[in-house]
């Protein structure tokens, strides 16, 4: 009964939105399916070149808007991503943490998430797989580090036996607001 209430608040800007999108959207049919958490494909999409992986009605490779999307009536940003050591062993963990600041003039909410990606496992792995989040209010100007932590349930996986395995090699690690995060660092599983 109250939806067009909240909806007048959000469009007035009475309230200021914090969702994100569970999902990623595509520009064009054809881009369909289309997952943050898809393996590579060995030829990669570049827009510049006509002879490559892509649909040519497409100016850009990535999604229209990519999952944990969101919009504010204000701006954040999420820097200063540090992880707790290079090297974590196979039953260790290791923390990462990141600096999201309220950059804009009102009070709001950002969700910074958190992202894998092992690049040299035995068995091909996701280009993202997201590992953690946590929705921070904060007002201008306010900043705030936002620590997750991560073990052997999060960079290992299941071969093709189903048996769990933790391999040795490296790991990067993303943070941003969305899964298109372009903050990373890397550490190595001994």
């Amino acid at each position: 009964m109250q939806s067009g209430n909240a909806v007048a608040d959000v469009v007035f800007g009475k309230v200021n939105p914090g969702g994100k999108l569970p999902v990623s959207f595509p520009r064009r049919l054809g881009q369909v399916p289309i997952y943050y958490n898809h393996e590579r494909t060995g030829r990669p999409c570049n827009p510049d070149v006509k002879w490559n992986s892509r649909h040519r009605d497409i100016p850009a490779c990535s999604p229209l808007y990519e999952f944990g999307y969101g919009l504010s009536y204000t701006t954040f940003s999420i820097t200063n991503l540090q992880l707790s050591s290079s090297t974590v062993g196979r039953h260790g963990h290791i923390s990462a943490s990141a600096t999201v600041t309220n950059t804009g003039s009102r009070t709001g909410d950002e969700v910074v998430q958190l992202y894998i990606h092992d690049p040299v496992a035995t068995i091909s792995q996701p280009v993202r797989r997201l590992r953690g989040f946590e929705r921070v209010t904060l007002t201008p100007g306010q900043s705030r580090t936002v620590t997750f932590t991560l073990d052997r349930s999060d960079f290992g996986f299941y071969d093709n036996r189903g048996k769990f395995v933790v391999e040795p090699g490296q790991v990067d690690v993303y943070v941003g607001s969305s899964s298109d995060a372009q903050l990373t660092k890397s550490f190595t599983i001994r």
